[in-house]
């Protein structure tokens, strides 16, 4: 049988190399951000406008009018995530695959996670930010994109994408490396999926 590893991440966590790490070892394709614009573009709609809308925490008013554009959206990626699931055998990231595929039994979903302190050096690290500005700089990073990816859950399939019901299996990169979390994800995914 053709399994679906939908992995998401918080910023900072280490997830998109850990993805890659997966997808690598499994020798399947990772599906990143060119299925949001394949789907985008399948949809007529900007998704750069739409994310924009969404992470500068619209108000009601914005919403009522975002809602056809937003439905469209949604649509779209969703027909493409499908499409991507169906060939089977692929690592998709992010995209809230996890929650487009819930009923699919083929479906493995992860989500990587790490203390706020953590995530907030390691992205000061990876953006090359120095010193306490570059810290505060990392901070502003990872918790707008923390409320990015809240309103794109919330706003797209009414969940909260940090829900751990959301997953088969959470890990905290915390205390290590992109590789021993690598190794978790797929021990465990052969113990379920073996």
């Amino acid at each position: 049988m053709k399994n679906v590893i939908a992995m998401s991440r918080q910023k900072g966590s280490g997830g998109t190399v850990i993805a890659g790490i997966v997808a690598d070892r499994l020798g399947w394709p990772l599906v990143r951000r060119e299925m949001v614009t394949e789907a985008a573009n399948q949809a007529g709609v900007d998704f750069l406008k739409i994310e924009s809308a969404l992470d500068h925490r619209p108000n009601l008013q914005d919403r009522t009018t975002m809602q056809a554009k937003l439905g469209k959206y949604l649509d779209a990626i969703s027909k493409v995530i499908r499409e991507y699931a169906e060939r089977g055998n692929v690592v998709l990231l992010g995209r809230g695959a996890n929650v487009i595929l819930a009923d699919d039994p083929r479906l493995f979903r992860v989500h990587i996670v790490a203390d706020l302190e953590t995530r907030i050096e390691r992205t000061a690290t990876m953006e090359r930010l120095k010193g306490k500005k570059g810290l505060q700089e990392a901070r502003t990073m990872v918790l707008d994109s923390d409320y990015s990816r809240t309103a794109y859950y919330n706003y797209l399939f009414d969940s909260d994408w940090n829900d751990p019901n959301l997953y088969e299996l959470v890990i905290n990169t915390t205390e290590m490396t992109v590789e021993q979390a690598a190794d978790i994800i797929l021990k465990t995914f052969e113990v379920v999926r073996g």
